[in-house]
This record gives C-alpha cells, sequence and structure tokens, in this order.
C-alpha cells in the first residue's frame, strides 16, 4: 500500500501552486549583501508497505518517500528523506549557518524500514537484513539535527558547502514521526582579507561541468554577495591531456598523442620510467604537473595494465571485509587509481578540512589496461595498444555515417524479488529509459525477473504492462543483447548484478562478447560489481577489457573494480546519463535548467556522477568506496556522441601573405583551430567569429622560403563538440626574404 501524508507548507515562492506541485520540495535561493538564503517547502511524504522478516519475526516496516529527494542512509538506522545539494560561496570567506523551522507536524505508529547500506550487487553475497534493535530502541530524536552542513569542497571549479536538509525526524522507541513542512537555511558570508589561500593553483579554469549539482551555479558569487575581489586573468600553459605510458605502448600512445593534438585538445606523453612506478612516484608526479600554476591539465590517461603501472592497493573495500570465501571475493583490497586525480587523499590530508574522508576529483583520469600478449614476439603488445587506439580516433574522427544509429539505446535490469522491485534495479533503468525515451531517443528493453508477474516498483507505484511485456528469459536477454552490441548503440545502459566475466542478469559475458560480429561502436555504462577489475591477476582480462580489445564494441566504458553498493549504482547511473543528455536527473520546483557537462568526454561524466554521490546518500563508506573503484576504462577524454554529428563548412585559403579561414555559417561554441605544418604544430586557436586572418609571419617555424618541389603543405585543422572533425590542406607560397621569426607556440 502507497500512502501520501500531507505536511502542508506554507510561504511557498510566487509562481508555486500546491495543486501542481504535490509531492515535490519547493526550493527558492535569495542571494545578497554577506547572506545567501535558502526556503525549502516539503509538501508531504509517501508511507509504502515494506514487510519484512528479521530474526523469525514478521514486522510490519514503512518505507518513506519524497520526490526528488535522496536519504539519510546509516547502516541499520532508520532510512529518513534527505534533500542535498551543493552550495556556492566565495573563495576567500568564512560562514555561519542558521536553521529555522516550521511548527513541527506529528504521525504516531509508524515503523520505518532501516537503511540496508551493505547491500552489494555481487549475486553471492550473502546479506543479512541490516536492522540495529538497539538504535530502534532508542527514546530520541533521528537525526538529532535537521540540518547537516559539509565542506567547503571544491567541486570543479566551485568552492561549496554540501547542504543537507532533513524534513523528517524520528523517534524510534516511541515510533513518532516529526515532519516539517518548511526550513529556511541562512548561510552569513564575512570575507577574510589579506587571504590567499583558498585561490588553488589551477581551480579556476573554465569548465561549467557540475552547475547541475548546485543550488545557486552562477559564476558571479562573490559580487553578487558584495565581496572585493578583483577579478584575475591570466594564460594558460602546459597540457590538458597527459598520457603516462609503458614503454611497449610508446607508439600506440604517441599517435593516439597526436590525435588529440590535431582535433585541439592539447596533449603530451611521458614514460612511467621517467617518473618511477610507485604509487607515491605516480602522486607527486600527478599532483606536481596539476598543481603548476595556470596549468590546463584536466586529463591523465593511464596506458598499461596494473602490472605495468601500478594502481593503488592498500585500501580496504566496503564489501571485501564481509566475510566473502576466497572464492567468492578473492581481492579484499581495493584496485584504485582515483587517488591520481586528487589534490589529497587519506595519507595526505586536505589542511583545509583535515577530518574529511572523501576527496573530490581535481582532474578525470582514465586507463587503457593492456599487457603484452603472453605467448608471440614483444611487439604484440603495441599492437594491441594500436587496436585500442585506432577505436577511440575511428569514434571521434569518423564516427557512423548512419543517422539511425544515433537514435539507438539498449537498456538491460533484472527485477529482483518478489512482487516488489526491492533493490530498484528495473525502477532505475525504467526511469532512465523514460528519460531518454522524452528526449525523441529509439530505446529497446531487455529486462529478466524473478517474478512472472512484478507488481510494484520500489517506492510502490504500479509497473506498467509495457514494462512487463518486455520481461524474457535469460537466453532471450542474451541473444539480444550480442544482436543490439552487432547492430551498435549510441549507448547501452545495465543495472544488475556483475562480476568481472560480465553481467549476471540479464548474462551478458566475455564469451558472448565473442559472438558481436558488428564494427559499430557502443557506450557502455556498465553499472555493478568487478566488470572492470583489470587489475585481477587470475583472470586475462576482465569484461571491460575484453570490450576494449574487440572491434565493434565500446571504444571506452564506465566500469567498477570491486563489489559495489546497490543503492550507490542506481544514483551513480542516473547521474552519468544526466551529465551526457542534461534533464535526467530528478528536478524539484525552484531548481535550475539542466544542462549537459560540457564537451561530454567520458572522465568529467564519471566525476559528476562521483560528485552527485553525496548528495542523494549520506552513507560517506558507500560514497568513498565507490569515489574509489569506478573508473574510465579507456579513454577519459573521449567525447560522446548524442546525435548525428553536424559538419561545417570552412573555406581556407592564402590571401596577400596571410591565411584566411572563413566559415560560411556561424563559427560554433567551443571550437577550436590547429594549423600544421608536417608533424608541427604552428598555431591553436579558439576563435569566436566567422572570418579569421593570420599573417604567415606569424606562424612559427613555418619556412617561408623554399625550392619549387617538393610542395610544402599547411593543414587547418577544425573541431567543435557535436561536429565532424575537418581538415583544410594549403601550398604555402614562396615569401622572399626568409623570415626569423623568434615567438615561440603560445
Amino acid at each position: 500500500m502507497r500512502e501520501f501524508k500531507a505536511l502542508n507548507p506554507m510561504d511557498l515562492p510566487d509562481g508555486f501552486d500546491l495543486e501542481v506541485y504535490t509531492e515535490e520540495p519547493v526550493v527558492g535561493v535569495k542571494e545578497s549583501k554577506g547572506k545567501i538564503v535558502i526556503n525549502y517547502a516539503f509538501p508531504g511524504f509517501y508511507l509504502v508497505d515494506d514487510d519484512r522478516e528479521v530474526a523469525g519475526e514478521k514486522i510490519e516496516l514503512k518505507q518513506l518517500y519524497i520526490k526528488s529527494t535522496g536519504f539519510l542512509a546509516e547502516s541499520g538506522k532508520p532510512l529518513l528523506p534527505s534533500f542535498g545539494r551543493y552550495v556556492q560561496i566565495p573563495q576567500n570567506c568564512d560562514f555561519k549557518i542558521g536553521v529555522k523551522k516550521a511548527q513541527p507536524i506529528q504521525f504516531d505508529d509508524i515503523l520505518v524500514s532501516p537503511a540496508q547500506t551493505l547491500l552489494s550487487d555481487n549475486p553471492n553475497q550473502k546479506h543479512e537484513y541490516e536492522y540495529d534493535k538497539v538504535f530502534y530502541a532508542q527514546d530520541a530524536l533521528y537525526p538529532d539535527e535537521i540540518c547537516k552542513v559539509t565542506g567547503p569542497f571544491i567541486v570543479d571549479q566551485y568552492r561549496a558547502l554540501l547542504v543537507h536538509i532533513t524534513p523528517l525526524q524520528y523517534n524510534a522507541a516511541k515510533k513518532k514521526l516529526i515532519g516539517y513542512g518548511n526550513i529556511t537555511v541562512t548561510i552569513s558570508l564575512k570575507e577574510k582579507t589579506g587571504d590567499e589561500t583558498n585561490h588553488s593553483p589551477g581551480s579556476m579554469i573554465d569548465n561549467d561541468a557540475f552547475g547541475n549539482l548546485l543550488l545557486n551555479p552562477g559564476l558571479k558569487i562573490a559580487e553578487i554577495v558584495g565581496f572585493n575581489i578583483p577579478p584575475v586573468v591570466f594564460p594558460l600553459t602546459g597540457p590538458q591531456l597527459l598520457i603516462v605510458y609503458a614503454k611497449i605502448f610508446e607508439n600506440a600512445a604517441k599517435r593516439l598523442a597526436d590525435w588529440k593534438n590535431h582535433r585541439g585538445l592539447l596533449t603530451e606523453t611521458v614514460c612511467i620510467d621517467t617518473i618511477g612506478n610507485t604509487v607515491a612516484q605516480l602522486k607527486k608526479y600527478i599532483r606536481g604537473r596539476r598543481g603548476t600554476p595556470f596549468t590546463r591539465l584536466r586529463y591523465v590517461l593511464l596506458f598499461g595494465d596494473a602490472d605495468m603501472i601500478v594502481t593503488q592497493t592498500d585500501l580496504p573495500t566496503l564489501f571485501g571485509a564481509l566475510g566473502y570465501p576466497p572464492s567468492v571475493q578473492p581481492v579484499t583490497k581495493t584496485a584504485t587509481d582515483y587517488y591520481y586525480s586528487t589534490q589529497y587523499d587519506e595519507h595526505t590530508p586536505d589542511p583545509a578540512n583535515p577530518n574529511t574522508v572523501l576527496f573530490y576529483p581535481w582532474l578525470a583520469i582514465g586507463r587503457i589496461p593492456l599487457r603484452p600478449d603472453l605467448e608471440g614476439p614483444p611487439a604484440s603488445g603495441d599492437s594491441q595498444g594500436q587496436l585500442v587506439v585506432d577505436q577511440i580516433i575511428a569514434y571521434e574522427k569518423n564516427p557512423p555515417a548512419d543517422p539511425s544509429f544515433y537514435k539507438r539505446m539498449i537498456f538491460a535490469a533484472f527485477f529482483q524479488g518478489y512482487t516488489t522491485d526491492q533493490r530498484g534495479y528495473l525502477t532505475t533503468i525504467e526511469y532512465v529509459r523514460s528519460q531518454m525515451e522524452a528526449l525523441g531517443y529509439t530505446t529497446e528493453r531487455v529486462y529478466v525477473s524473478d517474478d512472472p508477474n512484478p507488481l510494484y516498483y520500489t517506492d510502490g507505484t504500479p509497473i506498467p504492462a509495457a514494462v512487463k511485456s518486455a520481461i524474457v528469459n535469460d537466453a532471450t536477454a542474451t541473444q539480444m543483447l550480442i544482436d543490439a552490441t552487432t547492430e551498435g548503440q549510441l549507448y547501452i545502459g545495465h543495472r544488475d548484478h556483475g562480476n568481472w566475466n560480465g553481467w549476471v542478469k540479464p548474462p551478458f559475458r566475455n564469451l558472448d562478447l565473442d559472438k558481436v560480429t558488428g564494427d559499430m561502436p557502443s557506450v557502455f555504462y556498465s553499472v555493478n560489481c568487478e566488470t572492470g577489475g583489470f587489475d585481477y591477476p587470475e583472470h586475462t582480462e576482465c569484461f571491460a577489457e575484453k570490450n576494449l580489445r574487440m572491434r565493434g564494441t565500446a571504444p571506452s566504458l564506465i566500469a567498477a573494480t570491486r563489489d559495489s553498493g546497490t543503492y550507490c549504482n542506481n544514483d551513480l547511473i542516473k547521474a552519468m546519463f544526466d551529465a551526457t543528455f542534461g534533464g535526467v536527473l530528478p528536478t524539484f520546483p525552484g531548481g535550475n535548467a539542466s544542462y549537459p557537462v560540457r564537451h561530454n568526454r567520458l572522465g568529467d561524466i564519471l566525476n559528476y556522477g562521483k560528485s552527485y554521490l553525496p548528495v542523494v546518500n549520506s552513507n560517506v563508506t558507500g560514497v568513498k568506496d565507490h569515489f574509489e573503484i569506478y573508473h574510465v576504462v579507456g579513454d577519459p577524454t573521449l567525447e560522446l556522441w548524442t546525435h548525428a554529428p553536424l559538419s561545417i563548412a570552412i573555406n581556407a585559403k592564402i590571401v596577400n601573405k596571410s591565411l584566411d579561414i572563413q566559415f560560411l555559417f556561424r563559427c560554433p561554441s567551443g571550437a577550436v583551430i590547429t594549423i600544421w605544418y608536417g608533424a608541427r604544430m604552428l598555431k591553436r586557436m579558439e576563435p569566436t567569429s566567422n572570418h579569421i586572418t593570420i599573417p604567415l609571419t606569424s606562424l612559427v617555424h613555418l619556412p617561408l622560403r623554399r625550392p619549387t618541389y617538393p610542395l610544402k603543405i599547411i593543414r587547418v585543422c577544425f573541431w567543435a563538440p557535436g561536429y565532424r572533425y575537418t581538415e583544410v590542406r594549403l601550398v604555402i607560397p614562396i615569401i622572399t626574404p626568409p623570415m626569423i621569426i623568434p615567438t615561440p607556440v603560445p
């Protein structure tokens, strides 16, 4: 049974009608001199039957839901709705928090379901229902405070506080629930003077990726709240992408770097031998490059398997300590590259937040986990690297020409439980799929079930007949996934159990990948356990590695190295699709418009998903674990297609000793032009107008005096998000006398 309980909020912002917004929180933000005021109105909540048998005793529990919120989730304690978002504050300030709440409304005789934070997506887990009897006997309100503020954190370029509001408090011993229809949070700000410590090197790189996660994403927060902070304008230096490669993959790594530079993403390569192959040495090198003032560095790619470029394995996993037998959980320590992407970690604490256990990403990282073939000549390793690079370049440079490809998506999930989707796999995937349908994509369901007649989603709403009719048996589901991957899909999303060998339900494993016969790419969001376990020594390749080494599967993908938590996973896949397309995460009245991550780069998409997890889940231990285990297996700068590529006409010619470039239509936002002579980049620019004139004398290293033969050619290369790569070749005219241009390339 599903029952709505009203909280009767007052003082709603102008323009909001409770008859229209009957379920969602209504949020308003006002910024003024010295303060930020946030008003929350909660219309009410749902009670959903959740009867359980605990230690042989049947207990009539109730789950609580508020639309567009997450949860206060402490293991075995009452699972209460919690509304979380980041709130941006200026760089150089102190802050105080004030909270005002409406008169409480009391609800009696309600036994609230406990949080199941140790529930993983490992199919072999023997999960014991988490029910803290000692806590449920306590005569006290939980939580003791309805507002929890943590941070500040650097989230992308924003300095932000994480504000959680829990509008329901619970006394377990008395089975009494207290609710508040209105809550107001005031953040009072005081400017620091003469303080430069909060201006982190490189923290203000222009990338507005994570604005969806903030209540106030505007970039002029200091000016709005009356702070006197002069603008800082400075040139950026260095690469945007750093490729660290094992020696055997040198040719493949440099070829990938060459392509990235041609499309305007400044890239450098460095061999692991010159850095030192320890965790400490890698952290020191990457953080040193990222921490250089005014650096461009945003991405790092490790090119080589875990036995060639070291990964960190000294941290325990959340689920590795649950007492699994070795045959089920062979590795109890994590495998993570995550802390190569952070400024701080457990071994190097953040001086501004010495007690934090969550370290937000400082850059995006990925790994191409290849190793030389165990049989055959050493060169076979490089051939593997070249194959993966071929896939990446083909996806970005020569994407599929078939327009229908850009409409196709497959969503796979398992209904686990009887009557109700207890794990939320089907609930989550069906929600994401419906959002994609609303955006105009053609989606196909591949669902399997324990129950031949499933009735309810996790929140108690009925499952439609169209969803029930999409449920098939395991063999049919596997064949559907093989056929879909052979055809090529813009995206394939999966929620269920997994292990190193692939998906459990619907079954889709390494041996099934061998049956994929097409050459069209498919981007996998493989959100489950262990499918990205690139470090397992007892296995030749995990599911993610298998995809990378095949033609016609994933040029890069996102997957976990170890067991992962069920409910964090449900939130993670929603956030990744939101980052890719915008408008997928639940919105709320008063919220900001939703938009995708800038450039749709895979590493940014994963970082966005990770940064969303603390917003909707207060289980810090589980969130930390997900930060560590989820990886881009492949290229973190892979720019994902969301629609058929656009084309642009460029007219480039030599006129009066100048290079004349003209777009026949409007210059796209985010466009990059690079100019090349042979293997040398002469110039890189980000045009903002439709007509550009560049004197040939400004092109450094361009030989302006030449013999008649052979002809000297320059190439004008164009790239913009959502557009096909375009290249124009021009013959250099003879100019005499020769000119010496000492100015270096910017």
